[in-house]
């Protein structure tokens, strides 16, 4: 099923037969299993973090008795002021669960961590879903059973952080937006879209660069003609949806802080780490020496003149030294382009270090995710004419990576990415297939008479 030709027909593949359902919930069933499974075999299963990945262990036990959330920048002393660094949704999350079965206790990390795992195994689901719907049944399960095998949606379902909830909320909205591209979608339709796009923004607001290539695809992609005007309305309802939801957030954030932020107000403080001195002579030191929950001394900092105010000074060290040097800036911005995408350690390894990862964990997944690049790459080769639905995902790929090129990258930062990844790569391999088989049918053809 090519993608632009059928987006208004009916298909034979959109509602699933009962052995294909079954093959669906077994897939599910193994992915629910390899996440929780690892969990158990590394010991995390119930097991609070100890070190890493506490903030929203702390925000979300802090909501408890605060009322708010607060700043996990600070753990030698409790502070009740507000704090934006932190999306609401999943620290709500994790409050709830806190409030339901105790903090930091072995059930509530354990729901926690069943709620990551069903996450990414849904989305597995989910990737089916849309792979089908641009590429036909072969594009979805080979999407499937890249999602379901992918190691780094595997590997943080362990961990108390919105990676997991955030990659089912990607791969549900770009389900709706496909949805809603197949058939004519009327206004609540759209704002609905809208809606999602806003959740999913105060669950984690990273995804936004990517929003307006989405609904615009959406709009697009049946290549139905419409008038800008058309155009201009439907994104204006999506729009509106968006708003609604995130505007009540917005509006704590003003009366808190005094100033707009979208969502969080981290980004400078993110965009000093990747810019710091040791962004490129110790890159391994800098979570120890400029992140607050690393450094005492930094951490000394935020007592003493709050969160809000020591954002701005790291505001102000990050563009002094991209102003000092913005040759070294592009510089550290390509290695960083290079680690995201091939899930190299180039910017966490010392100068002149080889950007492999020591961790056998760690291999596996940049060899997972350099093969993915790999056979983007080789595919697009193969294929003459991937079509418009592959060069929109890819855009949105793009476009998500951007964020963490300019600030830094990290594994998990990877995660929310990988359902674009899996599409594109099922839909590419799926083209070859197709090609190479009518390619063989027309050489067997017997010839015509004259």
């Amino acid at each position: 099923m090519e993608s632009s030709s059928a987006c208004t027909r009916l298909s034979p593949c959109r509602a699933p037969a009962r052995g294909e359902s079954l093959r669906l919930f077994a897939l599910f069933a193994l992915a629910f299993l390899l996440r929780l499974g690892l969990c158990a075999v590394v010991g995390s299963l119930g097991q609070s973090p100890a070190g890493h990945y506490r903030e929203y262990v702390t925000v979300g036990q802090r909501f408890l008795t605060e009322g708010t959330l607060t700043t996990p920048l600070v753990t030698k002393e409790i502070t009740n002021a507000p704090s934006s660094l932190m999306p609401p949704a999943y620290a709500v999350l994790v409050a709830g669960v806190y409030r339901l079965f105790g903090v930091e206790t072995t059930a509530a990390t354990v729901a926690l961590q069943t709620i990551n795992a069903l996450a990414t195994a849904l989305a597995s689901i989910m990737v089916f879903l849309v792979a089908r719907r641009l590429g036909g049944r072969t594009a979805g399960w080979l999407a499937a059973v890249i999602a379901t095998a992918n190691p780094t949606l595997i590997g943080f379902s362990g961990v108390i952080w919105d990676v997991d909830l955030f990659v089912l909320g990607t791969v549900l909205v770009t389900w709706v937006a496909v949805r809603q591209s197949e058939q004519p979608a009327g206004w609540w339709a759209r704002f609905g879209l809208g809606v999602l796009l806003g959740g999913l923004a105060l669950l984690n607001p990273a995804l936004t660069a990517c929003y307006p290539l989405l609904v615009l695809w959406s709009i697009t992609r049946c290549g139905r003609k419409k008038s800008l005007y058309r155009v201009a309305g439907t994104v204006a309802v999506v729009v509106l949806g968006w708003l609604v939801v995130i505007t009540p957030w917005t509006i704590r954030n003003y009366r808190a802080f005094d100033k707009l932020i979208y969502i969080r107000g981290g980004f400078m403080l993110n965009l000093w780490q990747g810019v710091c001195p040791e962004a490129d002579t110790q890159p391994s030191e800098m979570f120890l020496r400029q992140y607050p929950l690393g450094s005492s001394r930094e951490q000394q900092k935020v007592i003493a003149i709050g969160e809000q105010e020591y954002f701005k000074l790291q505001e102000r060290h990050a563009r002094a030294a991209i102003a000092a040097d913005p040759g070294r800036y592009a510089r550290l911005f390509a290695i960083r382009a290079v680690d995201f995408w091939l899930g190299t350690t180039f910017s966490h390894t010392p100068p002149g270090g080889s950007g492999w990862p020591t961790s056998p964990a760690r291999q596996t997944v940049t060899i997972f995710l350099s093969v993915e690049c790999l056979l983007i790459v080789l595919t697009l080769l193969l294929v003459r004419r991937p079509g418009p639905d592959v060069w929109w995902l890819i855009g949105m790929a793009l476009a998500f990576s951007v964020v963490y090129c300019l600030t830094h990258v990290m594994v998990r930062y990877r995660a929310p990415c990988e359902p674009f990844i899996a599409i594109i790569i099922a839909l590419l391999i799926a083209r070859v297939f197709r090609s190479r088989t009518a390619a063989g049918s027309e050489e067997r053809r017997p010839p015509q008479p004259e």
